[in-house]
Parts: structure tokens; C-alpha cells; sequence
């Protein structure tokens, strides 16, 4: 009954239908603003990464119009990427060069013989001297004077001394004082027979009063030491005791031969 009763004053009361409609429509309203808020939410996530992309295709073509070229993020990449240094590439370089080197030290160390005592001797001996005495330990009888004359007993008077005299027996060897080749061959008659030979430099010597059977020939190389002829004798100073003149020029200016050998 008492339900009964309620349901008639429901159906009795237009205000609570009203209120109950009122709330409805609340209820939707609310809903479709939560709604409207989620997507735009979505649409303020979504518009950044758009307008980003835009103002890059803006900055890109921005690029494109100042270098007059195309922008390639390609060689931007490229040039950010660290260039091995010098001293690193020196370095391997080094190694491989001192690889190399070791390589060949050991191949050639392989392939090298070794050398005869003998061979050693021999290339010892052969050396050739600078100077040597034209007479083996000649001793000088008349020094070299250019300016002061010295007496000549064979002549009997007082004249200059162009070259050195020294003591040797007849037929003792004479020996070129450098390395040369024979200049010149001739008989002088006051020097006797004269041996002429050509030195670097500009020297020139001269063997006077050497035999007539010389074993020099004109145009033959010398070499310091070698015998080029034997002691004979000197007309101009034949009261002398036998001996070997010998004359050195410096530049065509005769010369102390003393200060050579």
C-alpha cells in the first residue's frame, strides 16, 4: 500500500521529473568536456613535433639559399667525426718502415759472405800514400834558394838554387813524390836527363840528372812511391858527389820540395 502510494505522488510531482533530467544533462555535459579536454591534449602533443618539423624544412632551405648548396646531414656527420692525428700516422708509418727495415737486414745478413783475411790484407797493402821521399832517406847536400846564391863548385861561381840536392849512389832509384801522370821526358845539358810529372793542385816535379834508361813513359799515371827512374849524372854539377836535383812547382812558382815529402 505504501508503495502504491508513493508511485502516485511520483507520477503526481513534475518537479522531481525535471531535476532528475536536470542532472542527466549535467552528467553528459561533464562527460563531453572531459572528452574535449583528453583531445586536445592530444593535439597540443602532437602539434610541437609538426611545427618542429617544419622550422627545420624552414632553416634547411634558409641553408640551401646562403651556401648556394644543398644541405646533406650526411657530411655534417662526417666532419663531426674526429680525423686520426699525425703523430699517430707518423707512428705507424714508423713501425712499418722499421718492419720493413729489420726484414731486409735479415735477407741480406743471409745472403752476405764472409770476408777473406786475405782480401783484407791485400786492399790494406794496396792503399796508396799522399807523399813520399824521392830518395830513401836521401840526405839534402845543397837546400832550395831562390834568392841567395850558393856557391857551384863545377861552374866556379855564386847562383840560385831552384830545387833541393840529394845524396844517392849512381843507380839508386828514383821515386815519384805524389801521384801524377808523366808530363814530360827530355835531356837537358846542363841538367842531364829530366823526368817531368803533373800533380793535382797545380804541382809539377821535376827529376833531373836521372839515367837514360828510365822506366817512365810519357803519358804513363805514377803513383806516390813508384820507381820512374835511376840516378845518373848532372853535367852543371858534376864535381858534386852524385845525387838526384829535384825541382817542385807551385802554379808554374818553384817551391821548397822539401815541405812536400
Amino acid at each position: 500500500m505504501l508503495n502504491m502510494k508513493n508511485e502516485r505522488n511520483y507520477k503526481k510531482s513534475p518537479r522531481k521529473n525535471i531535476g532528475f533530467y536536470i542532472s542527466l544533462a549535467v552528467c553528459l555535459a561533464a562527460v563531453a568536456g572531459a572528452a574535449w579536454t583528453t583531445y586536445g591534449s592530444i593535439q597540443e602533443y602532437s602539434q610541437p613535433s609538426e611545427e618542429s618539423s617544419i622550422e627545420q624544412s624552414e632553416n634547411e632551405k634558409v641553408n640551401e639559399e646562403v651556401s648556394g648548396q644543398e644541405y646533406e646531414k650526411s657530411e655534417t656527420e662526417e666532419s663531426s667525426k674526429p680525423e686520426p692525428s699525425e703523430s699517430s700516422q707518423e707512428s705507424s708509418q714508423e713501425s712499418s718502415r722499421k718492419s720493413e727495415e729489420s726484414q731486409t737486414s735479415r735477407s741480406e745478413q743471409s745472403s752476405r759472405k764472409p770476408v777473406e783475411p786475405s782480401v783484407q790484407q791485400t786492399a790494406a797493402e794496396e792503399s796508396e800514400p799522399l807523399t813520399a821521399e824521392p830518395i830513401d832517406k836521401g840526405e839534402v847536400l845543397k837546400p832550395f834558394s831562390p834568392k841567395n846564391p850558393v856557391k857551384s863548385e863545377t861552374m866556379g861561381d855564386w847562383r840560385t838554387h831552384s830545387g833541393v840536392d840529394i845524396k844517392a849512389g849512381e843507380g839508386t832509384p828514383v821515386r815519384a813524390v805524389m801521384s801524377g801522370v808523366v808530363k814530360d821526358l827530355y835531356a837537358d845539358p846542363m841538367l842531364g836527363n829530366v823526368i817531368v810529372i803533373e800533380h793535382s793542385g797545380g804541382y809539377e816535379s821535376l827529376y833531373c840528372g836521372v839515367t837514360d834508361t828510365s822506366i817512365a813513359t810519357k803519358g804513363s799515371s805514377v803513383k806516390a812511391g813508384d820507381t820512374i827512374g835511376y840516378i845518373g849524372k848532372i853535367p852543371s854539377e858534376s864535381k858534386d858527389e852524385p845525387h838526384l836535383h829535384l825541382e817542385v812547382k807551385l802554379d808554374g812558382n818553384n817551391m821548397d820540395p822539401t815541405l812536400i815529402y
